[in-house]
């Protein structure tokens, strides 16, 4: 048995370990579970009369204690051998980041940071893991050992406590490469919701508002109710308050209350603190009611002829849409193609500050009722927005406040494909009955995507966790480019952001490396928590949910989740693998969730997939990159459709968005912030 003083203090400790880092150069993802284990055999809970019992649960390495592969092997060949060193050197250092040590009736499980599975008997028979690779225990008292033959190489590991960390040695001999060794040295992660998030680093959130119901455009007043999402577990108690002025305290769940908005409506700000035995504070959250930020736009809004000396003149007057922050940098005037005044100073209205309306006006010579009026609005950040009318259709829209409204849509053929090649005649637009113009039809590639991606990491998941790892880094390489954002969230028994926004690809595959399968299954928390993360940003949206279809732990009503998801509309879309391990009060729960998710996905324009994923996963490649290009045609083929609504500002905005072209199916019309 081998001993180890504290961590970081011997050389040889370290260089004892090293060979541990290379497992999984040796067992790809894909071997996870094979032959002697059918992966929908159910998982126990942990056995408490082993020796080892200790070791088992997750593990996330601690960086600083920790040998660096890459330097470990520097300098112990050269050639064609020193860059199998390298590459076994990053594989180590992406594979070994967290570790989960499991019990699987009478067998040890290690699930490595990429998913890849070792599972082998106590016993101390070898095992065939698949594609020529091998592997036993051979010790499994106070220290666990295993040892794996793949191709000529003999690679032991051995894990043992030292007082909180888990240390891990590997023992690599190679035919064909110097024998080395790596030390690993872990420490238990920290789920904590009030705390800082172990798998990134990002504060947590213990508590959050969930938007009030309202219609697209529309401002709040007078009574409305507030729903609450509860994280934290260790929540009691939650204080209300707007404007800074506390309303009331709730001690009871689900820590909804009414609250009465100012009338006329404003801008007002809501907040929420949580607190717990003994008036400790765990958290608190904010959301600004009745936020205007429109999109920028210019509308004209009046054409009169007006004396101007001898000749014929027309005042044009423009109303300029400024979302907050912008700055209006001039407004250019065109009779056809020609440039015929240009307006420069605005005053403090074009100055940064909140979204407002700002009228312009510029009088110029007249000319043939064939010509026509163009007026171009330019940002300081380079933005352009533009309006065009002929002078023979001018008319008379005096105070004109410009709302420019967007919708997200998405057409079909009669078999249900995705349609592209659309323009703005094949929409029909309609308020009150009053047939509205396009303005524009944006395509997919003019618009960028915001893509959420929640992945379920309970317990239950086990089983699949390399194919759930292989999902969700494809999904990302291939259906977020250059210019989108995605964000990554984490749900077990509780819910976690690991990645908020970001178009770094490979920071969200770094993020992933990062989830081990343990906890409860809060679906429904983590359906809402990740809904909540789109706020007010601008773009494309749609949401993918990876899930094995069961619910044990949300704090929040299911009716919650399905409540805001169909209000807030972007397509969900469900990724639910099979889950036959339940009996048959557990499959019956399954079902009924099934048909939640179906009518959800539905309803919001996505879908829901079932995977069955039993036996030999060769053939499951198929099957899931089916899925991967059905949901990458909805997403590519999605446009914006943008037109200027008749509706007052803080009316609510419904129009009927019909197709001219009776062979095609609008299967979702999903209203959007302003796009930028």
């Amino acid at each position: 048995m081998r001993s180890s003083n504290r961590v970081g203090n011997s050389d040889s400790a370290r260089l004892r370990a090293l060979a541990a880092l290379a497992l999984a150069v040796y067992l790809p993802a894909t071997n996870a579970i094979q032959a002697q284990d059918d992966p929908s055999r159910g998982i126990p809970g942990v056995r408490q009369d082993l020796p080892f019992t200790d070791l088992l649960g997750p593990w996330v390495r601690n960086d600083t204690y920790s040998e660096n592969p890459a330097r470990r092997v520097e300098g112990l060949a050269s050639g064609d051998e020193a860059l199998r060193m390298r590459d076994i050197a990053r594989s180590v250092a992406s594979r070994f980041g967290t570790l989960m040590i499991r019990v699987l009736d009478d067998s040890v499980a290690l699930l490595d940071g990429a998913g890849g599975m070792v599972i082998l008997p106590f016993d101390g028979a070898r095992r065939r893991l698949g594609g020529g690779v091998r592997g036993r225990v051979l010790e499994a008292g106070e220290t666990l050992r295993i040892e794996i033959r793949a191709s000529g190489v003999r690679q032991v590991e051995t894990f043992q406590r030292d007082g909180e960390w888990l240390v891990r040695w590997t023992d690599l001999e190679a035919r064909d490469l110097p024998s080395f060794q790596i030390d690993t040295v872990y420490e238990r992660p920290d789920f904590g919701p009030d705390q800082d998030s172990w798998a990134t680093g990002l504060p947590q959130t213990a508590i959050r508002i969930v938007p009030p119901a309202r219609r697209y455009g529309e401002m709040l007043s007078g009574r409305i109710e507030i729903q609450t999402l509860i994280i934290d577990p260790r929540i009691l108690e939650v204080e209300f308050l707007l404007d800074g002025r506390p309303l009331r305290r709730v001690r009871s769940r689900p820590f909804r209350t009414r609250i009465r908005l100012a009338a006329p409506p404003r801008e007002q700000i809501l907040a929420v603190r949580a607190y717990g035995q003994g008036e400790a504070y765990l958290g608190s959250d904010e959301f600004v009611l009745n936020q205007v930020n429109r999109p920028f736009g210019v509308r004209i809004a009046e054409m009169i002829g007006v004396e101007a000396g001898d000749d014929d003149a027309i005042r044009v007057a423009v109303s300029v849409s400024l979302p907050r922050a912008a700055t209006l940098d001039r407004v250019e005037f065109y009779r056809s193609d020609s440039l015929v005044e240009a307006a420069h100073s605005f005053g403090e209205e074009g100055a940064p500050g909140a979204a407002r309306t700002i009228p312009v006006e510029a009088v110029i010579q007249s000319g043939p009722s064939n010509d026509f009026i163009r007026v171009v609005a330019k940002l300081s950040d380079g933005r352009e927005r533009e309006d065009a009318q002929l002078l023979q259709e001018s008319e008379h829209q005096s105070e004109i406040d410009i709302q420019l409204a967007q919708f997200q849509v998405l057409v079909t053929d009669g078999d249900g494909n995705p349609v592209s090649g659309l323009s703005p005649e094949d929409f029909e637009i309609r308020e009150d009955g009053r047939k509205l113009p396009t303005v524009a039809l944006h395509t997919s590639v003019d618009v960028p995507l915001v893509l959420g991606l929640a992945i379920d990491s309970s317990d239950s998941m086990l089983p699949a966790w390399s194919r759930l790892k292989y999902i969700a880094r494809t999904f990302l390489e291939t259906a977020v480019a250059a210019d989108d954002r995605a964000f990554l969230v984490d749900f077990d028994h509780t819910v976690r952001l690991i990645q908020p926004l970001t178009g770094d690809g490979p920071l969200l595959s770094e993020r992933l490396d990062n989830l081990i399968p343990m906890g409860g299954t809060a679906l429904n928390d983590g359906l809402l928590f990740s809904l909540l993360q789109y706020g007010s940003e601008p773009g494309r949206r749609a949401l993918v949910v990876i899930t094995d279809g069961a619910d044990e732990n949300s704090r929040s009503r299911p009716e919650q989740s399905s409540e805001f998801a169909e209000r807030l509309g972007l397509p969900i879309y469900f990724i639910e693998l099979d889950n036959s391990r339940a009996g048959d009060s557990g499959l019956a729960a399954i079902r009924r969730n099934r048909e939640r998710l179906q009518r959800i996905a539905e309803e919001t324009g996505g879908r829901l997939f079932h995977l069955e994923l039993h036996g030999d996963t060769r053939w499951w490649t198929e099957p899931i990159e089916q899925v991967f290009t059905r949901i990458q045609e909805d997403l590519r083929h999605q446009h914006v459709l943008t037109y200027y609504t008749n509706q007052p500002p803080g009316d609510p905005i419904e129009p009927e968005i019909r197709l001219t072209r009776r062979e095609l199916t609008l299967r979702s019309a999903v209203p959007l912030p302003g796009i930028e």
